[in-house]
């Protein structure tokens, strides 16, 4: 497969995509409407090679302060600091990232995502890189998917998300030179590939996972607890009989829904698995 790296190209079809996006009235919580929105309109007047610094997309390119100190840290304490964590860390040009005043090579977000990973691992004595498959619910612009694969992931990555997010997903992987998977079926391992999967198309991922022997994780950090009951309830459920791993980040309350009430159940609905629950105060992790 050859990699299309024209940015004219890939913008002008990331353009196209956003302007046949739509939400559907009860798609997601009113906030998460307005940022669609505001990324339809600042894709037409905002710098097409600085993506990731639009206003619109502020919560997925966070600012440094939105990031914990312990986040760089730890990982600078990390035994692993110069054999894994410093090449992880390390940014790319593509949307110009924001900076990091304490490591300029780096960008707050990828601090943040590859602290999960190391908390994650420490926690579980696991790693996620050795599944056949990630599914990531809210994969902001993509920096996850991107640091799995840096870090060894060679499977099939899915991001489920809003339409909008997904178009935002598309242009940053894909000016990283990352292959597509455009459906999952007939999906063998052996090469990394992305696939991104709206409301529409869930079900039919939900049911080749279910019949397949693909040994499955599941991630979201922060996303799935800023989501209204029902729509969260619609991709968790059948993934709570699926995955063999998970990696989920919530804060105690969103909209005046208790997620410590919330994935307190979710708990109780797979207890025979090995669930680890850690601190990022004010937030929390559970893992498996």
């Amino acid at each position: 497969m050859t990699t299309n790296y024209n940015h004219a190209e890939i913008y002008r079809s990331f353009m196209s995509e956003l302007q046949s996006s739509y939400l559907t009235d009860d798609a997601a919580a009113p906030l998460w409407s307005k940022v669609c929105a505001a990324i339809q309109q600042e894709a037409r007047t905002g710098n097409k090679f600085e993506f990731l610094r639009w206003t619109s997309l502020n919560d997925f390119s966070v600012p440094e302060e939105w990031v914990p100190d312990i986040c760089y840290t730890a990982l600078r304490k990390s035994s692993n600091w110069s054999t894994k964590w410093f090449p992880l860390t390390r940014e790319t040009k593509v949307g110009r990232p924001k900076d990091f005043s304490k490591d300029f090579g780096t960008s707050p977000i990828l601090v943040q995502h590859a602290y999960h990973l190391l908390q994650y691992e420490e926690a579980t004595s696991s790693s996620l890189v050795d599944c056949d498959v990630i599914f990531e619910v809210g994969g902001g612009y993509g920096s996850f998917c991107r640091l799995l694969r840096n870090a060894g992931f060679s499977g099939l990555h899915i991001i489920y998300d809003l339409p909008h997010v997904l178009a935002i997903q598309r242009l940053y992987l894909g000016l990283s030179g990352y292959d597509e998977a455009p459906d999952i079926m007939g999906y063998e391992p052996g090469g990394h590939r992305f696939c991104l999967v709206t409301e529409d198309t869930l079900d039919r991922v939900v049911g080749a996972l279910a019949s397949s022997r693909f040994r499955v994780a599941f991630v979201a950090t922060w996303s799935l607890s800023e989501f209204p009951l029902a729509a969260r309830e619609r991709v968790l459920s059948p993934f709570l009989d699926i995955c063999c791993r998970y990696m989920i980040a919530y804060q105690p309350e969103f909209m005046g829904i208790s997620n410590i009430e919330y994935f307190n159940d979710v708990q109780g609905r797979r207890p025979q698995l090995q669930w680890k629950r850690e601190a990022l105060p004010p937030s929390s992790y559970l893992f498996v």
